[in-house]
């Protein structure tokens, strides 16, 4: 073979294994392509659902407490002499065992800060009060049992309680007891929500919905009755006694 030929024999075999390395890098772009159109045959949608609720039951909580300049003694002595007030007080709101729970007593010096004027300079000036309290938890199905004690324990016991006892009265809060099954109910209406959109939207370019490829929970929102105000990370309202509980869920659906 002439050095001509080999040159030619060369040129061609470069040529063939040129195009054959464009045509498999031809095949490798054209699957790409193939590969990302089907990726994007996705559709992305929001659902959500609401529901109204109504608390089935309300937990207070309140502290008899005792304080006293001069010593833990002075400060226990005036806390038991509030003991009958107090007693008749919780007899009459008729609370069983399981209603009321009392935390035991505790008794403590507590240090604070005053300002006194000293040779005509205000200087802060630490003290020593002796505090004895006790804690009270009443909780009830009962709603209306709950919120008659407060009111009782303000007009009544709060006036009664002379003499450095005080009672310091938390508000009621508000709970729902089966908002486990509201949530699963909520999902699942949260998800019929989120297909008829993306059904919608299909339809109108002509295509249909088909499975599920992605699913995203939202965050519960649970708020007063007809509040639209929401949080990222979730809200839970122990204000309200009726509520709203809504749920969201983000779906990617595949479109055929």
């Amino acid at each position: 073979m002439t050095s001509a030929s080999r040159a030619g024999w060369a040129a061609v075999l470069a040529t063939a294994i040129a195009s054959a390395a464009f045509v498999a890098t031809g095949i490798f772009v054209v699957r790409g392509l193939t590969d990302l159109k089907n990726a994007s045959d996705v559709i992305n949608v929001t659902g959500s659902a609401r529901r109204s609720i109504t608390s089935d039951l309300a937990v207070w909580t309140f502290t008899v407490r005792s304080e006293s300049e001069d010593s833990l003694q002075a400060a226990y002595a005036q806390f038991r002499a509030a003991q009958p007030a107090l007693d008749r007080f919780v007899r009459g709101q008729n609370f069983s065992a399981e209603e009321l729970r009392r935390e035991p007593v505790s008794a403590a010096p507590e240090t604070y800060t005053v300002i006194e004027t000293i040779g005509g300079e205000n200087e802060e000036v630490e003290r020593t009060r002796y505090v004895v309290s006790q804690a009270y938890r009443a909780q009830s199905g009962d709603i209306a049992k709950i919120q008659t004690a407060v009111g009782a324990a303000t007009a009544s016991f709060v006036d009664a309680s002379t003499g450095g006892v005080t009672v310091e009265s938390g508000a009621i809060s508000y709970l729902y007891t089966k908002l486990a099954d509201v949530r699963l109910a909520l999902l699942k209406d949260a998800s019929q929500d989120a297909q008829r959109r993306a059904q919608a939207i299909a339809e109108s370019a002509g295509n249909e919905v088909g499975a599920v490829k992605n699913a995203r929970m939202g965050v519960f929102q649970i708020t007063p009755r007809f509040e639209t105000s929401v949080e990222d990370s979730g809200s839970y309202d122990t204000r309200s006694l009726e509520k709203d509980v809504t749920a969201v869920v983000e779906i990617d659906f595949v479109v055929r």
